[in-house]
């Protein structure tokens, strides 16, 4: 195999406590054709200065720029990356060590112009495998599927190699904190001519308290709820999607919108009423779609009928 060089880009931010480990698991990687960009996105705890104790490694370039987000962090390492293969990992996680060797021997093998590997999530101090599934090639309205509804493949840009050439252009959108990568992902789908899948762990996604979007109460919290549903209507409006792919959409909004309204409830507030109100509509709106799909399971539908659908139902009738 002809050596090709990847680029690993990671964004950092107030990652004082996990930015060694991240970058000590890429120096590490058994394939060493590798360059390695850091970029400090205006850190205010000791993230930069520690980036910085790596700049005598030949593959690490270290770039500080002023606190715009993690959209423009990456896209700043684009900037700067030359390899023929791109990918990327938080500050706050870290790879297996064959994740770079076991990707890119996948990719050249295949000339896939994107390749997913699985990866382990982090659960009250224990990692569980998202691999479900068989190693094979990927439709691209799959991939969409995936992105849209579960989270085997995820709509995120770090379990994902990609050939440098089918990103071109494309960034991140620097206007959306919450499914950037899914957006991104969407951008550059539609030039991917192969695309392959391997049912094999090879990242490991931490678990972080002081993220905003790690923590699964924020996450719901109404702000981002609000934010999540607009990034998928500006996805909607953007990109040319078939119906089917839509539909998943759809079906995702439904149970991002059910999962917040059950939230709301345990926790007996009344939240945002103009919020409420768009995630009732969207839940009575594509209600055939979240029965219709097959990634839902019948204990599923059977549970949010009885507890949200019927109610809501009778709601929008009278």
């Amino acid at each position: 195999m002809k050596f090709k060089k990847v680029s690993i880009i990671v964004p950092v931010y107030n990652a004082e406590k996990s930015i060694k480990k991240c970058i000590e698991s890429i120096l590490a990687q058994t394939y060493k054709k590798i360059e390695l960009i850091l970029v400090d996105d205006g850190s205010p705890d000791r993230s930069g200065d520690i980036c910085d104790m790596y700049k005598k490694e030949p593959c690490v370039k270290v770039i500080h720029t002023q606190n715009k987000g993690v959209s423009h962090a990456r896209n700043i390492g684009l900037n700067y990356a030359t390899g023929d293969y791109i990918t990327f990992c938080d500050s706050d996680d870290f790879y297996e060590m064959h994740f770079v060797e076991k990707m890119i021997q996948s990719a050249v093998k295949r000339n896939s112009d994107i390749t997913i590997c699985g990866y382990y999530l982090e659960e009250k101090n224990q990692f569980t495998s998202s691999v479900v599934s068989k190693a094979r090639k990927v439709d691209k309205n799959e991939l969409i599927e995936h992105c849209s509804i579960d989270n085997e493949f995820g709509g995120f840009c770090w379990n994902k190699l990609y050939k440098a050439e089918i990103i071109g252009e494309n960034k991140f959108p620097e206007d959306m904190d919450i499914m950037e990568d899914t957006y991104f992902l969407f951008a550059i789908i539609p030039k991917a001519q192969c695309i392959y899948y391997l049912a094999e762990p090879l990242y490991y996604y931490c678990d972080n308290e002081n993220s905003s979007v790690r923590d699964i109460s924020n996450l719901y919290s109404s702000n981002n709820t609000v934010k999540y549903i607009d990034a998928w209507e500006k996805i909607l409006t953007d990109f040319k999607i078939n119906v089917i792919s839509r539909n998943y959409i759809y079906v995702s909004m439904v149970k991002f919108a059910i999962n917040f309204r059950r939230r709301e409830k345990q926790d007996k507030c009344e939240g945002n009423k103009k919020l409420i109100n768009n995630l009732d509509r969207i839940i009575f709106n594509h209600k055939r779609d979240f029965y219709a799909c097959s990634k839902i399971t019948g204990y599923e539908k059977i549970k949010w009928t009885i507890k949200y659908l019927f109610p809501k139902i009778r709601k929008f009738r009278n």
